[in-house]
């Protein structure tokens, strides 16, 4: 399970690693601080293992909620 864990993670690093501001405004901004980032990835990796989500769909989930959020 942890080798799934650090797999995902890659993936989340290089899905951020390319964040696109027009596409992700809220997640981009928010992997800037450790904290943020490290709630994106906690959020992500809860959401591929509990609905099997892939990592982008993930992230762009993420997108809506904070958008919707207002953060």
């Amino acid at each position: 399970m942890q080798e799934h864990i650090e797999h995902l993670r890659r993936l989340i690093r290089l899905e951020l690693d390319r964040c696109r501001g027009d596409l992700w405004p809220n997640v981009c901004r928010l992997k800037q601080s450790e904290d943020g980032y490290r709630r994106i990835e906690d959020q992500v990796i809860n959401l591929a293992k509990t609905e099997g989500m892939p990592v982008g769909s993930a992230i762009a989930l993420l997108e809506q909620d904070l958008a919707h959020k207002g953060e």
